[in-house]
């Protein structure tokens, strides 16, 4: 868990949360290069996640087409009648599980205090789990080159507010509704690397 203290906050690196956030978009042209990122990642450079990070790329593998993984993302997470796992923060923290909630409107507001602007052409709430990574990987990768306590304690106060208290709920969510082991692989990545499970925290490279 990121860890607020009067010495240090633990923020994740930038490049594994940037490429769990891609790797949480749809598969629009397959799971090959929705999967590109962490493919690109140095495991190395990761240790405490190796495991969950090989999990989810051979996961990934299991797929029989583009096709079949597409249905499995919306059969989660989009639905067809009712979403098995909805990723979207409004749904765990609103009243009566509400979508396009007070969190999704307080979470644009805070990316537009970054100058973040979702493109126009995006359909889901900007409170959607793969916006909210690519949010932190953001604060993370700022907090790195500058240094600045600012940033590390932006990251922490928005987990604290938008993230932690759901994303297990959703994991387990995840759990339970899949039919295919990818998901469930690369929730199971998220959440560690979100709470900072077995890992360290990034350390500041700017001057």
């Amino acid at each position: 868990m990121v860890e607020k203290s009067t010495n240090t906050i633990s923020v994740a690196d930038s490049e594994l949360l940037s490429a769990l956030s891609q790797a949480f978009t749809y598969p629009a042209r397959g799971m090959a290069e929705t999967t590109a990122a962490l493919e690109n990642l140095d495991a190395r450079a990761f240790p405490a996640y190796a495991r969950l990070i090989a999990a989810a790329l051979e996961t990934s593998r299991q797929f029989d087409s583009q096709t079949a993984a597409q249905l499995a993302y919306t059969r989660l997470f989009i639905g067809s009648m009712r979403m098995e796992a909805p990723p979207y923060a409004s749904y765990y923290l609103e009243e009566g599980h509400t979508l396009y909630g007070q969190a999704a409107v307080e979470v644009e507001s805070i990316y537009r205090q970054f100058g973040i602007e979702l493109d126009s052409n995006e359909i889901a709430p900007p409170d959607h789990l793969r916006y909210l990574l690519a949010f932190l990987a953001l604060l993370a990768k700022r907090y790195e080159e500058t240094g600045e306590e600012a940033f590390a304690e932006a990251y922490a106060d928005f987990c604290e507010e938008y993230v932690f208290t759901w994303i297990d709920d959703c994991r387990k969510l995840v759990d339970r509704n899949a039919e295919e082991p990818y998901y469930p692989a690369l929730m199971a990545l998220i959440v560690a690397v979100l709470l900072n499970d077995g890992g360290a925290p990034c350390a500041p490279t700017g001057d």
